[in-house]
């Protein structure tokens, strides 16, 4: 089974927004692209539903430093097998220090990478993530 076009391009789109959102630390925006209970898991824990994910994201993102862009890189999009309204999106987070950019004099550097499986479902005519797993390196 094959997704069109526009979801493809729906689905990148929902995944740049939602790391857009955690460049500028709004979790309100963040949250807004998943699920009612949607799941972010990693090494920094497990949290479900739109309310402990607002609670959790930005403790997590203060631990990335003063400023830090999140750039998606490299997305496959595989859609799930008789499901035309789910897919499996896998990619690599870039988070850059940024710092530099807002005042301070440290150069931008590469703060960490990560491996993101996200599993994403078309609600309507929007698709929304609903599960992002998060692993390190």
């Amino acid at each position: 089974m094959n997704l069109s076009d526009t979801d493809r391009l729906d689905i990148l789109e929902l995944l740049a927004r939602a790391d857009n959102a955690a460049s500028r630390r709004d979790a309100t925006a963040y949250v807004s692209y998943f699920t009612e209970d949607g799941v972010l898991e990693g090494a920094k824990g497990e949290y479900r539903g739109r309310m402990a994910l607002a609670e959790a994201v930005s403790p997590i993102w203060a631990s990335e430093g003063t400023a830090s862009a999140h750039l998606t890189l490299n997305v496959v999009i595989d859609p799930v097998e008789g499901q035309p309204d789910r897919a499996t999106a896998t990619s690599t987070l870039v988070i850059l220090d940024i710092a530099s950019l807002v005042g301070t004099a440290s150069p931008i550097s590469i703060r960490t990478t990560s491996t993101i499986v996200q599993q994403v479902v078309k609600v309507g005519q929007t698709w929304q993530i609903a599960r992002r797993s998060v692993s390190e390196g």
